[in-house]
């Protein structure tokens, strides 16, 4: 189906999902937007472009006026306000996301702390159970890990979360199992939760040490030797710090180049060795 179609099409089902018959006509200015959004998963369940946005649904036309869009028209929200904006139809969810660490950073000011559309997209949301959704779970690692992983995002939240850990999750079984083709293994979600994420000093946070056995005792998880994770690692070889230095990463670079050097230099006795020989043999 060609772009211009699927822009026609799409003005035409926007109008009606806000019941109304005339033309919303932000695929005018807006086509990039309105053909993500017509993959989504709001524009299957009729929802529009006012419905998050605000404006007049009551015009008519074929391009948009400079003040068509000013009754009732809110814009992009402030990050703050996104939230606001999704308990509209997500309230339980909002409410919970309320009680997390990211909004507790985003309400302190910082304004990188994630909200609904950094883990579900904007206009393009999908399904968790989509493949394609940033949402599902064999995607969640790499969608945390653009935070996470990110040096300069978390040295602005200043509350020592290592950067360190979607890399030392890769090396768990549960990502090298996921990786293999596995289903239902645990990802960052399952076991720090999605919405309600909390510190893991949060004695609410589940995982907060004394919250462990249940978090991995989860239905489907270590249900049967959920005593036996009590106290264990989240991730696999945590990192050492040393000040400002990775200390595992030191001292295995440390290893590394003095089995180069004992190589190296035993190498070169052997080559002494053989040419003394020769030389004494030629001399004699």
């Amino acid at each position: 189906m060609s772009g211009p179609l699927i822009l026609f099409l799409a003005g035409v089902m926007l109008a009606p999902a806000a019941g109304e018959s005339g033309d919303v006509s932000c695929f005018h200015c807006h086509s990039k937007q309105v053909q993500e959004f017509t993959k989504s998963i709001h524009f299957n369940k009729n929802i529009s472009c006012t419905d998050c946005h605000g404006g007049d649904v009551h015009m008519n036309g074929t391009a948009v006026s400079t003040g068509s869009m000013l009754a009732n028209f809110t814009g992009v929200p402030a990050r703050k306000g996104i939230t606001q904006t999704c308990s509209k139809c997500h309230g339980e969810a909002a409410g919970t996301y309320r009680e997390s660490i990211h909004w507790q950073e985003l309400e302190r000011g910082v304004a990188i702390a994630a909200t609904c559309t950094d883990c579900h997209g904007a206009h393009n949301i999908l399904p968790s159970t989509d493949a394609n959704s940033s949402a599902n779970p064999e995607n969640v690692p790499l969608l945390c890990a653009g935070c996470h992983e990110n040096k300069t995002k978390m040295s602005a939240w200043y509350y020592g979360i290592k950067t360190d850990r979607f890399d030392t999750y890769k090396r768990s079984y549960h990502y090298k199992a996921l990786q293999s083709g596995g289903k239902g293994l645990a990802t960052c979600t399952d076991c720090h939760e999605n919405h309600n994420t909390r510190n893991e000093t949060d004695p609410r946070s589940a995982i907060y040490q004394a919250n462990l056995p249940d978090t991995c005792g989860k239905s489907g998880c270590h249900s049967s030797n959920s005593a036996q994770v009590y106290g264990g690692k989240v991730h696999e070889g945590q990192s050492v710090g040393l000040y400002f230095i990775d200390a595992k990463k030191l001292v295995t670079y440390f290893y590394i180049v003095m089995i180069v050097f004992e190589l190296v230099f035993t190498l070169g006795l052997i080559s002494l060795d053989i040419s003394s020989k020769f030389e004494v043999k030629r001399r004699g």
